[in-house]
């Protein structure tokens, strides 16, 4: 079988022949037919992720098949870029059949991030929300979910081109990162932030109205700023951390997003996927990830 094999740190990856997974006690065998990429799976190759691996390890967390012809999900610390994986039979997660394979692929990591943050935030039906990096894969989803919430949606994005599509999923009003002070003071400020950039801490705190909260979901721009918490005194301000794996080992909260989001999906939500690479192409698809130009979901299709 063949697989791709990170062999150190911060080098590239190497596509090998490896052995066949062998299911343990619990454990199906998934044939991939698709992987979701995130900015976690490049951290976890430099050795950055929250958690850490030892080389040599196989790349991607997010991988979609088939288990005895069934359609699936899974998520994984590790592993999916292979031909095929081993998986723990409760960690499938079932797929609506309205998806393509490049849609499914692009689901699991970025739907159930951004449900489980706005719950986590207590957001409620009328309030602003801004989605930062609103065309990516987590942004995409994430003025999808508020919307289906209720939420009024500030979608901001790096560039002008890539508002279009944040006003086609539905965002109320949208901003490039420029002119984003201006368009917050218009609202008279929002009520959440979802922060991925990582360096604009200090100017989201200041978009936040009193009894504001902020989520911090990552650092996509390899900065991480200090928070004063002072200013969280001042309006009576709510930082929350959010790491979406061990969340998924609470399976009651896990249901209760599956049970919003599978409904939705396929009809008034869709994932939103960006390039689409062949297996063989898999570094190619971690140089698009980084690539500040690209929206939606990165994707390898076996």
């Amino acid at each position: 079988m063949r697989a791709w094999v990170q062999e150190e740190l911060g080098g590239p990856m190497a596509l090998k022949e490896v052995p066949e997974p062998v299911p343990g006690p619990g454990e199906v065998l998934l044939e991939v037919e698709a992987v979701g990429l995130n900015f976690a799976d490049h951290l976890m190759r430099l050795g950055g992720y929250l958690t850490r691996v030892r080389p040599p390890f196989t790349p991607g967390m997010e991988a979609v098949g088939r288990v005895g012809g069934r359609r699936y999900a899974t998520l994984m610390p590790y592993g999916a870029l292979a031909e095929r994986v081993a998986v723990p039979e409760e960690a499938l997660l079932p797929l609506p059949e309205a998806l393509s394979w490049e849609e499914a692929a692009a689901f699991p990591v970025s739907f159930l991030t951004a449900y489980l943050a706005l719950v986590r935030a207590q957001a409620r039906p009328g309030e602003w929300v801004l989605v930062q990096a609103a065309a990516g894969a987590l942004g995409t989803a994430a003025v999808q979910v508020a919307k289906a919430l209720g939420l009024r949606v500030l979608g901001a994005a790096s560039r002008p081109e890539k508002l279009p599509l944040v006003q086609a999923l539905g965002a109320d009003a949208l901003a490039t990162y420029e002119a984003l002070p201006e368009k917050v003071r218009e609202l008279g400020g929002v009520d959440l932030v979802l922060e991925v950039r990582g360096k604009a801490v200090e100017e989201s705190l200041d978009f936040l109205k009193p009894k504001g909260r902020l989520v911090y979901i990552g650092a996509a721009e390899g900065e991480v700023a200090p928070i004063n918490p002072l200013r969280l005194m001042r309006k009576n301000l709510a930082v929350l951390g959010f790491w979406l794996a061990p969340l998924l080992r609470e399976r009651p909260l896990l249901e209760e997003a599956l049970g919003f989001l599978l409904p939705r999906l396929g009809r008034e939500m869709r994932p939103v996927v960006g390039a689409v690479f062949p297996f063989a192409e898999a570094e190619a698809a971690f140089q698009a990830l980084l690539d500040r130009g690209h929206t939606g979901k990165i994707v390898v299709r076996l």
